[in-house]
C-alpha cells in the first residue's frame, strides 16, 4: 500500500461522478419524503379546485344582484355540499373555501350588514372572489416533474392529489464503524492513554446536514475480523464509513477488511492535506470509506468526498466549488499537497482559521467552509479562493 499512486482530488471527484448512481426508487411515506427527489411526474388526479369556491367571508347572491336587501336564505358551510342558486332577492351566508353555486356572485362581509333573516349589501355582487373549478389544475395536470426535490410546499402539493406514498430516490443508508483502542465514549473520563470519541459524534452530525440516514454506529477493535463482522451483522446499508485504520500501520485492518467483505479497492491515497491515506471501495451498488482518523481529516474528506457520493445516491448534483476573497485571518501555508483549510464564510470573504495540524480539533469550533489551498502555493488576503461550504443543515 506504501507504494500505491497518490492521486490527485480532481480525479477523486471525477471517479466518483462517474461512478456513484441515484439509488434505486421506491414509494416511502409522504411524512419521510422530505428532502427526496421525485422518481416519476405526479398529475392532479381532478380538478383543482374541485368545485366552485368561496375566497371569502360574506354573502353569496345571484350573479349580478345589485347593492340592496335581500332574504338570508341560509349558511353555507365549509364541506357542505353545493345548494342551488340562491333565487332573485335571497342570499346564502358563506365562508371561506365553501362550496357556491355557479351563477352567483359574492360580496365580502365588510360590505354587508346582516340583521336577522335579512342582510344588506352595500356593493353589487361580483364573481372575482370566487375560485373557479379547475382555475389552479385541471384533472390530469402536471403538478410536479419527475426530478423535483420535495420540499414543505411540495409536500403540501403532494398530499392534495393524495400522494401519501410517492415513489422517490430515497435517501442513502449510512452504517458508521469507529475503530482505535484507545477510544472510549464521549461520557467516560479517559483513563491513561486514552481518548474520548469525536468521530462517532461528528461523523453522525454530518450525516444529518447531507439528508442521509444513519444506521447504527458501532465501535469495533482493530482487528480485521472485527471489522467483518460488524458490517456482516448491520443488515443493508447503501455506504459504509470507517474512522480509523485507514493508514499503512500495523494496526490498520480497515482496507483487509473490506478487500475479506468483497469491496474492490479503487482509492487508497489521495494527494490532499488533511486526508492522505483515505479509501474509497464498491462493492455493486454499495460505497465504502475508509477515514483517516484524526478529526480535521474526518471533517475535510467527509466535506470534500463523502458528502459528494452521498449527493450522488440521492440524485443531486454535485456541489461546485464556491470561489470569494480571501479575507483577513490565519495565514495560509503553503504545502506539497492540496490543501482544505479550515475557515469562516462571511457574507462577502472567507477567513481563514488557526490550525495545526490534523489533530487540531479545537480548529473546528466556528467553522463553516474549507479553503482550497493549490499544492505549492498559498494565496494571500485579497485573492480570489475555492471554497466548499459545509452545510448546517441538509
Amino acid at each position: 500500500m506504501r507504494d500505491d499512486p497518490l492521486i490527485s482530488v480532481t480525479d477523486v471527484l471525477a471517479r466518483l461522478d462517474s461512478a456513484v448512481v441515484p439509488r434505486r426508487s421506491e414509494p416511502v411515506p409522504l411524512a419521510e419524503s422530505l428532502g427526496c427527489l421525485l422518481a416519476e411526474d405526479v398529475l392532479a388526479a381532478e380538478d383543482q379546485p374541485a368545485f366552485d369556491r368561496s375566497a371569502i367571508d360574506g354573502f353569496a347572491a345571484a350573479a349580478g344582484s345589485a347593492a340592496g336587501d335581500y332574504i338570508l336564505a341560509g349558511d353555507i358551510l365549509p364541506g357542505d355540499a353545493t345548494p342551488p342558486a340562491p333565487l332573485p332577492g335571497s342570499a346564502y351566508r358563506v365562508f371561506t373555501g365553501s362550496a357556491v353555486p355557479g351563477n352567483c356572485g359574492l360580496v365580502m362581509q365588510e360590505e354587508a350588514v346582516a340583521n336577522g333573516a335579512r342582510v344588506k349589501l352595500n356593493r353589487a355582487a361580483t364573481t372575482d372572489l370566487i375560485r373557479r373549478r379547475g382555475s389552479s389544475a385541471r384533472a390530469g395536470a402536471r403538478l410536479l416533474a419527475a426530478g423535483t426535490r420535495i420540499g414543505p410546499g411540495e409536500i403540501a402539493v403532494l398530499a392534495s392529489v393524495g400522494a401519501v406514498s410517492p415513489r422517490v430516490i430515497p435517501s442513502p443508508r449510512v452504517l458508521h464503524l469507529t475503530t482505535g483502542r484507545e477510544v472510549v465514549p464521549a461520557h467516560l473520563a479517559p483513563g491513561p492513554g486514552q481518548i474520548r470519541d469525536t468521530n462517532g459524534p461528528l461523523v453522525h452530525a454530518l450525516l444529518r446536514t447531507t439528508g442521509a440516514v444513519p444506521l447504527a454506529a458501532r465501535h469495533v477493535d482493530e482487528s480485521a475480523s472485527a471489522l467483518v463482522d460488524a458490517v456482516r451483522a448491520a443488515g443493508d446499508f447503501d455506504l459504509l464509513l470507517v474512522s480509523g485504520g485507514s493508514s499503512v500501520g500495523e494496526h490498520d485492518r480497515t482496507a483487509p477488511a473490506l478487500i475479506e467483505l468483497g469491496f474492490e479497492l479503487l482509492i487508497r491515497r489521495v494527494n490532499v492535506r488533511p486526508g492522505k491515506p483515505l479509501l474509497v471501495a464498491r462493492r455493486g451498488d454499495q460505497w465504502a470509506f475508509g477515514l483517516p482518523g484524526n478529526p480535521v481529516s474526518h471533517f475535510a474528506a467527509f466535506h470534500v468526498f463523502v458528502s459528494r457520493a452521498i449527493r450522488q445516491m440521492r440524485g443531486l448534483p454535485a456541489a461546485a466549488f464556491s470561489r470569494v476573497r480571501l479575507g483577513t485571518g490565519a495565514a495560509l501555508a503553503a504545502s506539497a499537497r492540496e490543501t482544505f483549510w479550515p475557515a469562516h464564510l462571511g457574507m462577502a470573504t472567507v477567513s481563514a482559521r488557526p490550525w495545526l495540524d490534523s489533530g487540531d480539533l479545537a480548529a473546528l469550533a466556528g467553522v463553516n467552509a474549507l479553503v482550497r489551498v493549490p499544492a505549492g502555493r498559498a494565496p494571500a488576503a485579497g485573492d480570489e479562493v475555492e471554497v466548499v461550504v459545509c452545510p448546517e443543515s441538509a
